[in-house]
Order: structure tokens, then sequence, then C-alpha cells
């Protein structure tokens, strides 16, 4: 189940970003982070209700519950249509999740006391060496280092959400979880919407001319559907039944789907990447190889 779960979301989230290229055909950035949040939460909640699944929040949880949504939901979501729109580029910011074990080794040492085994640091370290090469060549590109900067955001605010949910809300069970921080993460975008010059100055409006909309609410309904709502799901799972790290090793994978989808719209792929992405892609099968445990049926599929 997690090896599946790991190739699903491996799969989803790295045509999640040709996703919200075309969804940006007719909708800005804040349209396509609170529209598929929404969607993805909406979906999650019916399925929800259609399963005997019984979550036991504590009051003392609503803050957790509220702080994974917007730090690593609300944000992330909202920032990634932003940058790509800003440098027209998909596949190269679709590199930039891959920062997330980093983040995720080192800070799950003071927050969880989790000391990752030899075997893991020289994976982590070894895929990002690989990587600098891909953040070189994207720099080649002419895309601003403040940019950049806002960017790598995305996956700190990835990292700190997953261990915060191993960290405080491992007890509630992964459907429920997964809608309540998808829904309200998509809630507290809707008031900017009150303030549409705020938005346009913050340049998260909708694009000047809008078009192909067929094109652009397909893909939102896929990034809804798939790329958020169920994909979120397998990946809360993964968090809990296997540990942040583990879990965020999704994220060196993710790249080479990204990329895929990169030559499907004609963006230049250099020898420099492939090289790169070949030594990821070791490094992910010296860390992953054996290192998921079994793990007990989570409580919510428990009838």
């Amino acid at each position: 189940m997690s090896h599946f779960s790991f190739l699903f979301i491996c799969l989803v989230w790295g045509s999640s970003f040709i996703l919200m290229d075309r969804a940006a055909l007719a909708f800005g950035p804040l349209s396509i982070a609170s529209l598929r949040l929404l969607c993805g939460g909406v979906v999650l909640g019916l399925f929800w209700l259609t399963t005997t699944t019984r979550a036991s929040i504590r009051p003392t949880d609503w803050k957790h519950i509220v702080l994974v949504a917007i730090v690593s939901n609300a944000w992330p979501f909202t920032i990634l249509p932003y940058v790509m729109a800003q440098a027209n580029e998909h596949a190269y910011f679709g590199m930039m999740v891959s920062m997330v074990p980093l983040v995720t080794l080192v800070a799950s040492i003071p927050l969880l006391g989790i000391w990752p085994t030899p075997r893991q640091i020289i994976g982590v370290c070894g895929g990002l060496v690989c990587l600098a090469g891909v953040m070189l060549d994207g720099s080649h590109r002419g895309i601003s280092p403040g940019l950049i900067a806002l960017a790598l955001t995305v996956p700190l605010t990835y990292a700190l959400g997953n261990i915060h949910i191993k960290a405080r809300l491992s007890h509630i069970p992964s459907l429920p979880l997964t809608a309540l921080v998808l829904g309200i993460g998509g809630l507290v975008l809707l008031p900017l919407y009150a303030a549409p010059s705020l938005s346009e100055a913050l340049q998260l409006g909708e694009p000047a001319q809008p078009q192909q909309w067929p094109t652009a609410l397909w893909a939102l309904l896929l990034l809804g559907v798939f790329c958020t709502g169920i994909a979120n799901l397998a990946f809360v799972y993964l968090v809990k039944s296997q540990g942040p790290l583990y879990a965020g090793m999704v994220t060196y994978v993710i790249p080479l789907v990204a990329l895929a989808w990169g030559q499907f719209d004609s963006e230049r792929l250099s020898p420099l990447q492939i090289a790169a992405m070949t030594g990821v892609l070791s490094m992910v099968a010296l860390v992953q190889w054996g290192t998921a445990s079994p793990a007990e049926c989570p409580t919510e599929y428990v009838t």
C-alpha cells in the first residue's frame, strides 16, 4: 500500500505543474489555489460522509489544523502558480519541491527527535548535490533570484506542515484531517476576493486576456479532484504511517514527471538536467529500498 501510494503521488503531483499552467490560461494564482483547495476538500468531505470514519478532534487540535491549512496549503498552492506565471516556466519549478527531504531531515531532529539513518543521510544529501546542477541550469534561464527565493518557500512550508501533522495530528484519521486542512486552506484565501485592488497589486488576479476556458476549467477540475484531494489523502497516509522523511521522498521523483511534461510543451531539457535527474533517481532508490515498514490498517478504514 505504501509503495503504491508513493508512485501514485509522484505521477499525479508531477502532472499538476502542467495542469496549473493550463489553468492559468483563464485563472489567476488566487483562483487556482482557492478553487483547487476547496474542490479537494469538498470531494474528500463527501467521501468522508459516505464512510463510517469518525474523527475525534479535540478543541486544542483546531489551532494546529488551521496552522497546517495556512502554512502548507494556502501559501504554497498560491505561490506555485504565481512564480510559474511570472517566469513562464512550469517544469523548472517542479524541481523546487525536491528540497523537501533536506528541510524535513533537518527539522525532524529538533521537532520530532528523529535522527536519520546513515543511508538516509547519504541519499538525501546525494540527491541535493544532483539537484544543485538543476538549480544552476535554471538560473541560466534568466529567472530572478527573488523569484527563486520565493519558490523555495514552497518546500519549506511543505516540510514544516508534514512534521506538524506527524507531531500534533497523528491521532486524527487521514481522511477527515486531509478534508479539513484542504477546505480550511481554501476558505482562508476567500477574503482576498473582497480586496480586488490588493489581489491585482500582488499580481494574484485573473489574466488580462483569459483564453481557452474549456481547457482551463478541465485542468482546474483535475487539479482539485486528483492532484489536491486524492493525492493529498494518500500523502497524509504516508506521513502518518511511514513518517515525514519517507513521504517527503516523493519530491525527488516529481521533477522527473514535471520534466517529461515540460518536453511535451517543448521546454528546453539540457544534458546537465538529464545527468542530475539520473543521479536523483539513484539516490531515491538508495533511500527508499526496503525502508517502508508494513503499516497497520489505519483506523479510518476499519468498519
